[in-house]
């Protein structure tokens, strides 16, 4: 009987030992992920972005070619293709640079979105068991009807199925926030940074003259429009067919009108990109306020139905509306920040990282 209890007593150890292990390890697996090292990992693996560097490194040694043959045999036109041909490669390496930062952060936003919905609903459905329980102890004493009680079991099933369908979103953000990243779909991860709604100290005409410095249509305008102008430069003597100068006259023409009309479509877009972003702020100052009234309001009516001021109705239509309210505050949350990033891709520049700040839920 010794033996046996000794061998079972091991037994446990062991299996708790094991089960321990497991546990620790698949919190291992769990890596904890900030915006920035989201970005790195996108940028190691995205395809498109390892061919956009291929191809600036091939445009690079052509350009090296072209120096070398232009010793030999001296064409300036040939030299500046290549020049320009290697800085739009490297323009567009950048370019491609700044959409999947862009991707990164929208999928970044939607997952940490889909995370506190998850919690709202939780809350929710937290509360409207609460509710049921109120009622059904005052359908017990004969304060609350039958139709009461079905509202609240309706409501029950209402905050269930919110829940259920807030998980499944959530579970569908995390998946492409991996597809974008180029990790494996079921990859589990945590994400650690998230945003507060800082305004950007910038003007209109301020971000329009670094969008129309920095942007990648603009700069591949002005090196078509270098070349128009070597060649036409080249066809101003009495050895070119008249033809071949009207054509490169027009030419000439036609990329200046091509620039300009490349600028004033970049100056449209920023301007209602800024308008846009100044909306969605004003939007997170709405949203806030509305869901500390409704939050009030809710409070009130718990207090009022417990009392018997009001019916069941009152009480799980304020439930129901605060829920609203806070869903509401936190899709304003994001799509500022998320407003923001495309803003910032907008002008070209460098995407700031914002300041970051935990994300906790609301009480109540």
């Amino acid at each position: 009987m010794r033996k046996a209890a000794f061998f079972s007593l091991i037994g446990l150890v062991v299996l708790f030992s094991v089960g321990a292990f497991a546990q620790e390890t698949q919190q291992a697996k769990i890596k904890k992920l900030s915006l920035e090292e989201s970005i790195n990992i996108a940028l190691e693996h995205n395809l498109d972005f390892k061919m956009a560097q291929y191809n600036a490194s091939l445009r690079e040694v052509e350009y090296e070619q072209a120096r070398a043959n232009n010793l030999l045999q001296t064409s300036i036109l040939n030299l500046k293709s290549a020049e320009f041909a290697l800085k739009q490669a490297k323009d567009s390496l950048e370019e491609k640079q700044r959409q999947i930062i862009l991707e990164v952060m929208e999928t970044y936003f939607q997952v940490l979105r889909a995370k506190r919905k998850v919690q709202i609903e939780r809350m929710s459905l937290q509360e409207a068991r609460e509710n049921l329980e109120i009622v059904k102890n005052k359908f017990s004493l004969g304060d609350a009807s039958k139709i009461d009680l079905l509202q609240a079991e309706i409501n029950l099933s209402s905050a269930e199925f919110n829940l259920k369908k807030a998980e499944h979103e959530l579970e569908m953000a995390r998946i492409d926030f991996n597809k974008v990243l180029g990790l494996p779909l079921d990859n589990k991860f945590e994400l650690t940074d998230t945003f507060s709604a800082e305004p950007m100290d910038v003007s209109i005409k301020e971000s329009i003259e670094k969008a129309l410095k920095n942007r990648y249509e603009v700069k591949k305008v002005q090196y078509d429009l270098e070349l128009a102008k070597i060649r036409w430069s080249l066809s101003q003597n009495k050895y070119t067919p008249e033809l071949e100068k009207k054509n490169a006259k027009i030419s000439l023409e036609n990329v200046k009108l091509n620039l300009e009309e490349v600028r004033r479509k970049i100056a449209r877009e920023i301007h209602q990109l800024f308008r846009n972003l100044e909306e969605k702020r004003t939007n997170i100052q709405i949203t806030e306020r509305t869901e500390k009234l409704k939050q009030e309001t809710y409070s009130i009516a718990q207090k009022q139905y417990r009392a018997g001021l009001i019916g069941a109705t009152d009480l799980l239509d304020a439930q129901i509306e605060l829920t609203q309210a806070k869903l509401k505050a936190v899709d304003a949350l994001f799509e500022y920040n998320l407003a923001k990033a495309k803003f910032i891709k907008a002008l070209a520049t460098n995407i700031d990282y914002g300041k970051k700040e935990p994300l906790t839920p609301s009480k109540g």
